[in-house]
């Protein structure tokens, strides 16, 4: 896999790799992982296709729905606090998928800059390690059903219809930089707000783990934060500290850089 993608999947938790190459196996009707490795050889395609495997691409907007409320509620306006024009809110989704994460942020920061006179301007970084998901939703195009996760208001707002589906408008898509970015491996963004890195984390080991959360302190601002999956936690409190209540309904972490 190195060999063919460019990419190190040692540091990732060897269980789920291990489920994605049975899962291959079967649809190849291979019994072991030698006669798939030979399999490999013989068809250099298929390293592409378990590299999709490897990179888990879906999501939804708004997952979590109770805590993108809780994050709106109380850590959106915190951000925008004594700001004006002149300045900047800088937000990273790293391991972002196909984007519904980022455009999700991007709502919640673009609704509380049009409450204000004098907004300060918003950057989102959206990084994944997968380019082919980065390339799919360049376009800003999704299918009807996103009518499930995604209220009217916030459709006419921020969506243009179109036959089969919605396309973000101009004004979203533009506070959104895409790029592709290995966690593991090239330089973090820095001064953010925000850090959005959620259901990334349970995948890789825990040494790597508390890796990331030092490089995460690094990249944040002295008042910046951490938002987490609902899975993941952080056991070593020397970098971060839990958000308290008025998040009392929050499901996911979200750490306050200290």
């Amino acid at each position: 896999m190195r060999t063919s993608t460019g990419y190190d999947f040692t540091r990732y938790k060897q269980a789920t790799l291990l489920r994605r190459i049975r899962r291959r196996m079967q649809l190849r009707n291979l019994d072991t992982l030698t006669t798939y490795l030979a399999y490999m050889r013989q068809h250099p395609e298929e390293a592409q296709t378990l590299f999709s495997d490897f990179l888990i691409t879906v999501t939804n907007f708004f997952r979590d729905a109770e805590s993108f409320a809780a994050l709106e509620r109380d850590v959106i306006p915190e951000l925008f606090q004594d700001k004006t024009s002149d300045d900047q809110i800088r937000v990273w989704v790293a391991g972002c998928a196909t984007e519904e994460e980022a455009y999700s942020l991007a709502i919640l920061l673009l609704e509380q800059a049009h409450r204000l006179n004098q907004p300060p301007s918003i950057q989102i970084f959206a990084t994944d390690l997968s380019e082919d998901a980065l390339r799919r939703v360049r376009g800003g195009w999704y299918p009807e059903s996103i009518q499930i996760d995604v209220s009217a208001e916030r459709l006419a707002a921020f969506f243009m219809k179109e036959k089969g589906g919605y396309r973000v408008c101009q004004e979203l898509r533009e506070t959104i930089l895409f790029a592709p970015q290995s966690l593991l491996k090239d330089p973090p963004f820095s001064r953010l707000n925000l850090i959005s890195c959620r259901n990334v984390l349970i995948y890789l080991q825990r040494s790597v783990q508390k890796q990331l959360f030092e490089l995460f302190h690094y990249a944040l601002s002295a008042n910046g934060y951490l938002f987490l999956g609902s899975a993941e936690t952080m056991e070593d409190v020397r970098f971060f500290s839990r958000r308290q209540p008025p998040l009392r309904h929050l499901s996911t972490p979200v750490r306050r850089a200290q």
